[in-house]
């Protein structure tokens, strides 16, 4: 009248229980397999930033070097003046933002005159800064 139990030693009995602790454990590997990719993402995405700041404060380094240089050849000999800093405005899309400070120092060598220019190109804050230096004749 009653349906016939089964012995507790069948095969099915001996199975009971493992499927949470495997799910557990795969849960746990995926989460920290999704945590280490979300980091190396944020990790690219500053790197990818803090490289273009690095190359937009070269150019500013770059325009403040040609400005100035353009200024000392201008006079003969080359006379240095005062330290220049060139602010550059949002009418100049990649630089806007940026600014270049230049110094100037001027030496004799074989009866010839030499200037050195070196500007310093900063952007965002000083967050990304570029040095370039020029010697004129």
């Amino acid at each position: 009248m009653y349906p016939k139990r089964m012995p507790p030693n069948n095969v099915k009995s001996k199975q009971m229980g493992m499927g949470l602790p495997v799910a557990l454990f795969i849960i746990t590997i995926m989460s920290l397999i999704a945590v280490a990719v979300n980091r190396l993402g944020e990790s690219s995405s500053q790197a990818y930033s803090q490289n273009v700041l690095s190359t937009r404060a070269f150019y500013a380094a770059e325009s403040g070097a040609q400005l100035r240089a353009q200024d000392v050849i201008n006079t003969i000999p080359c006379a240095c003046g005062l330290n220049q800093t060139y602010t550059f405005d949002s009418d100049i899309t990649g630089l806007s933002g940026c600014n270049a400070a230049t110094t100037c120092t001027s030496f004799v060598a074989n009866t010839e005159t030499y200037c050195t220019v070196i500007s310093i190109g900063a952007c965002n804050s000083s967050n990304a800064q570029r040095t370039i230096e020029v010697r004129l004749k």
